[in-house]
């Protein structure tokens, strides 16, 4: 995959006809290449962090878990391990899972689902324990070009779980969470300050 990966999912997401995706982006533009080149590096690590997740996000908590529940020590983002959302004031975890990293010299994209509680005893594959159903993604999308570094949160598909939650109470909750201002209000705006934050130069200016 190529930067060009990036394009398509602003493109999915800008011609949605249905209304149900979202983009968040911020970028810097440096002097120089070299300049670029590092920040991206830099950058691209920190994505990598659970902890930088959560240091980056003043309305979000975010905890890493493996596929057997247990919580990930290292909080080392990669595929196949999930990720635990606390949207603060939204009542309850909301679970995603990586479903795929692409690592290359001038992008990263993260893509994640919603999914099921892995710490959930016994396991219950079929319930997906989020707000948007089985078929959203988010895709976060570092992408440099020579002197500019930019990040994007992407969301595709990003429809109402109401199919897919545990219960009645759940899936009134996600209603409500859904379309009672945290998808157009509190999401957007936990992602637009993640973009913010993670291109910011506060690290530089603390040095």
């Amino acid at each position: 995959m190529t930067s060009s990966n990036i394009e398509a999912l602003l493109k999915a997401a800008n011609s949605s006809p249905d209304n149900d995706s979202s983009t968040n982006t911020a970028q810097r533009t440096f002097f120089n290449e070299y300049d670029g080149k590092a920040f991206f590096d830099h950058t691209k690590n920190k994505l990598f962090q659970i902890a930088e997740w959560r240091n980056n996000s003043s309305a979000t908590d975010y905890d890493l878990f493996d596929g057997s529940g247990e919580q990930v020590v290292d909080g080392r983002l990669g595929a196949g391990r999930f990720i635990r959302i606390k949207l603060y004031g939204g009542g309850k975890y909301d679970w995603v899972r990586v479903m795929s990293v692409v690592d290359g010299p001038a992008e990263l994209i993260i893509t994640v689902k919603p999914s099921h509680d892995p710490t959930q005893t016994p396991i219950d594959t079929a319930t997906v324990s989020h707000f948007f159903g089985p078929e959203a993604t988010n895709n976060f999308c570092l992408q440099r070009n020579d002197k500019t570094v930019a990040f994007y949160v992407i969301g595709l598909n990003e429809k109402t779980n109401t199919d897919f939650a545990g219960g009645l109470i759940e899936s009134a909750r996600n209603t409500a969470v859904a379309n009672l201002g945290y998808y157009s209000g509190l999401q957007k705006a936990v992602w637009k300050e993640f973009c913010v934050r993670m291109v910011s130069s506060r690290d530089e200016e603390s040095e």
